[in-house]
């Protein structure tokens, strides 16, 4: 392992790679709106050109960025009464006003010849989710020489913990016996009352959620739904796959300000399918936005309603609709509210039901929830009872990276000995 794991570096990860989006900080929120619904990443990043704190390790580490993706501008507009009285005006502030209001995951800048070690005690340092890494750096390697690390400017692509896990899942033999344990052994469940734990019930305001995506959001996990009678595990707001409603955030911002969470989850699901919601649903929102003085937030929604219905259908959308035309239930959607078809995101997250959860059991072994996890393309698996399937704790991919971070540092007090 040693020659191996410990001899690969950042930018031996970033093959393939696409580029990242990052942006200036007095970038409007609506700019970094446009910007998701064009691209193909789920989130951009947005320079704040702070200093970062010294850690005491040599990441080469620049410039410190925060991820801000479709979850984060729904928290920020439903996070904030006035944000909700005047949506417009919202949009139009700066995107420090999100990363100002505590919003984002925070991104750091590290030279491409950072250490795969390096790279992971960044990860594992002041909550930070990703690195940003120069993409013209490979070149630099072949040529064997070193340059100054580049400007600010340089094309970056981004490593997450979820690739940096893939990578070591990869040598996950090297890692026994540690991954043959379960996860319950091996401490990573973390409980309904550690502080990383978010779970909301289904029957509480979505409003009430906010607080919990926004946390869950900078922590890269998601918000567990459970059922308020027995603690059953029914379904997850992710931010990940909120990512791929970036093309109806007015809708799904007005159904949190307006909905119960359950309803919210109906509604964003059927928001991300070819149609719209059922109508019986956009009759509750719209109800309980006038009735909560949020009529400012329902023109929106109206004016996005009207700008979708007079976008052409896809093949696809048209034969659905007519293959479904025949209906007269009033909890189907409304004809003429077509939705183009759901786009597929090429980051870390896809899109899914609120309902597909990805979940284990305590006695699930470390390598058995690495595998779940990375086939789902979440950085988290969901521990619950076996018996009553009640919401137990957590597993994160920051701890997971702890533990195996952990398991070769042994490695690396012994590069350099003939015999380790």
């Amino acid at each position: 392992m040693a020659s191996t794991l410990l001899s690969h570096v950042a930018s031996d990860l970033c093959i393939g790679r696409p580029r990242v989006l990052t942006l200036p900080s007095s970038t409007p929120v609506a700019a970094v709106l446009a910007a998701l619904r064009a691209g193909a990443d789920p989130f951009v990043f947005v320079d704040v050109d702070e200093p970062v704190a010294s850690s005491g390790k040599k990441t080469g580490t620049a410039t410190t960025y925060v991820k801000i993706g479709v979850a984060d501008i729904i928290c920020y507009l439903c996070g904030d009464e006035g944000n909700l009285r005047n949506p417009a005006a919202a949009l139009g502030r700066p995107v420090s006003a999100i990363i100002s209001a505590g919003h984002g995951g925070v991104a750091r800048r590290v030279d491409p010849h950072t250490s795969l070690l390096d790279a992971i005690d960044a990860l594992l340092t002041d909550d930070c989710q990703a690195l940003l890494v120069p993409l013209h750096a490979r070149a630099r390697k072949r040529h064997h020489h070193h340059v100054p690390l580049p400007s600010i400017d340089a094309d970056c692509c981004v490593l997450t913990r979820e690739d940096i896990v893939r990578h070591l899942f990869g040598s996950i033999s090297h890692f026994s016996p540690v991954a043959a344990l379960t996860v319950a052994a091996l401490g990573l469940v973390r409980r309904r009352d550690d502080a990383v734990l978010h779970a909301v019930r289904a029957d509480a305001d979505a409003l009430d959620a906010i607080p919990l995506l926004r946390r869950a959001a900078a922590d890269n996990t998601a918000v567990a739904v459970t059922d308020g009678e027995d603690g059953a595990l029914l379904g997850e707001l992710c931010p990940g796959a909120l990512a791929s409603c970036c093309d109806v955030v007015e809708p799904v911002t007005a159904a949190f300000a307006a909905l119960s969470v359950g309803e919210a989850m109906a509604y964003i699901d059927c928001s991300m399918t070819q149609y719209a919601p059922p109508e019986f649903l956009v009759r509750a929102a719209r109800a309980q936005l006038k009735d909560r003085g949020l009529d400012a937030m329902a023109e929106l929604v109206d004016a996005w309603d009207a700008a979708a219905s007079r976008q052409p259908l896809s093949p696809s959308s048209s034969f659905s609709m007519s293959a479904s035309s025949t209906s007269s239930d009033e909890d189907s959607p409304v004809a003429g509210r077509a939705r183009r078809p759901r786009r597929l995101s090429s980051g870390s997250f896809g899109w899914r039901s609120t309902e597909d959860v990805v979940a284990c059991h305590s006695g699930s072994s470390l390598v058995a929830v690495m595998a779940q996890a990375l086939a789902h393309r979440v950085g988290y698996v969901w521990v619950v009872d076996e018996v009553s399937g009640a919401l137990v704790g957590v597993v994160r991919f920051a701890d997971v990276l702890a533990v195996l971070r952990e398991h070769i540092r042994p490695q690396v007090l012994c590069r350099g000995t003939t015999i380790c």
